[in-house]
């Protein structure tokens, strides 16, 4: 008779835990496709603009002073938006390293042969001035 085995249990415990709510806002549209929007504006303007009878240059210029605008308004509004926040505010002082710089390691003396001479290691492709000629 074969020795007992006890059956495996499939019953296995899991764990769950839960993922807190981030901490980070939420983008708006302008802020997620900052240049995109940027650009379809720049194109509706034109677009408007030189069908409007001014002519293509005129409204491509316009398109790119309603855009250029409308970049300036939104910096300035998420400047004086962000302006007290701390994590924007510069540290005082230069910042303390946690990783010290790698700097390369000493290298071991040259060794010297009896006649005073560097000793270098013998070359694999020796030039050819040393070989000398088979006779």
């Amino acid at each position: 008779m074969p020795p007992f085995r006890p059956k495996p249990s499939f019953k296995k415990e899991i764990k769950v835990t839960t993922l807190p709510p981030s901490t980070k806002r939420q983008a708006n549209f302008f802020e997620e496709y900052y240049y995109l929007v940027l650009s379809v504006e720049f194109f509706v303007v034109a677009l408007l603009v030189g069908a409007g009878g001014m002519g293509f240059w005129r409204g491509v210029l316009v398109g790119l002073l309603v855009a250029a605008f409308t970049a300036v308004i939104w910096q300035l509004r998420q400047y004086a938006r962000f302006k007290n926040e701390p994590s924007a505010k510069l540290r005082l002082g230069p910042p303390t390293p946690e990783i010290k710089p790698l700097r390369p390691a000493k290298r071991p003396p040259v060794p010297f042969g009896p006649d005073g001479k560097k000793l270098f290691p013998p070359s694999y492709f020796p030039p050819l001035r040393d070989k000398k000629p088979k006779q």
